[in-house]
């Protein structure tokens, strides 16, 4: 790709998707830590003065790429559940495999807070924080048509608790390990598990806590 500097906002609106688009093919390749801005003008065949132009950082164009994956999981989320749950085995069966299908979304977002927002731009973080907010209002609506005796609170209890779970779990899982090339050493400690392993029964106990008082 030859790019020069867009004018026009549609025009910007393209550049900026194919910097997301470059930034996600090298997080697949290389991982997060080797990537520098200098990689990603290279991989669409900018200089980094003309990167400069859409972006100030590589944290700001991770940003922009956790927010379209975050928006793609809700999307898949309220295209995959459209009626409310009667197989709560299945219903847990099936989040555990749209979890699994948005693992890049799951890998960036476990180091959104430790690691991208430290060296965002305020701009960047506050938009971030803001659009992430809208998508996960619309995935409390989706939970809402799941289980409709939900009250607001529960339905958003479910949401939080969830992601705080798998957020915590996902990066110990045999997947992300395998994603990322890490050793896996099944022989020590307590070995290293399928996500569903620990996630299924998780979602099954929320989901008990939650219904209980409804």
């Amino acid at each position: 790709m030859d790019f020069r500097r867009a004018n026009g906002e549609e025009q910007k609106r393209i550049r900026m998707q194919q910097i997301i688009d470059a930034t996600a093919a090298l997080y697949d390749d290389i991982g997060y830590d080797k990537i520098t801005f200098s990689k990603i003008a290279s991989r669409v065949n900018f200089t980094r003065n003309l990167l400069y132009h859409y972006c100030s950082c590589k944290e700001d164009i991770f940003l922009l790429l956790l927010l379209q994956d975050i928006d793609n999981y809700v999307t898949d989320a309220a295209q995959t559940f459209t009626e409310e749950v009667k197989d709560v085995d299945a219903f847990c069966r099936e989040w555990n495999a749209l979890w699994l299908r948005h693992q890049r979304m799951a890998g960036l977002f476990s180091i959104v807070n430790t690691v991208i927002l430290k060296d965002a731009t305020e701009e960047a973080h506050i938009n971030f924080r803001a659009k992430m907010h809208a998508s996960f209002l619309q995935l409390r609506k989706v939970v809402h048509l799941l289980f409709p005796t939900f009250t607001g609170k529960k339905a958003y209890q479910f949401v939080e608790y969830l992601h705080m779970f798998a957020l915590a779990r996902y990066p110990a899982s045999l997947e992300y390990k395998q994603i990322q090339h890490i050793p896996v050493y099944p022989h020590v400690g307590h070995g290293t598990n399928p996500f569903a392993d620990e996630f299924i029964p998780y979602i099954k106990l929320i989901l008990q806590a939650l219904t209980e008082n409804v």
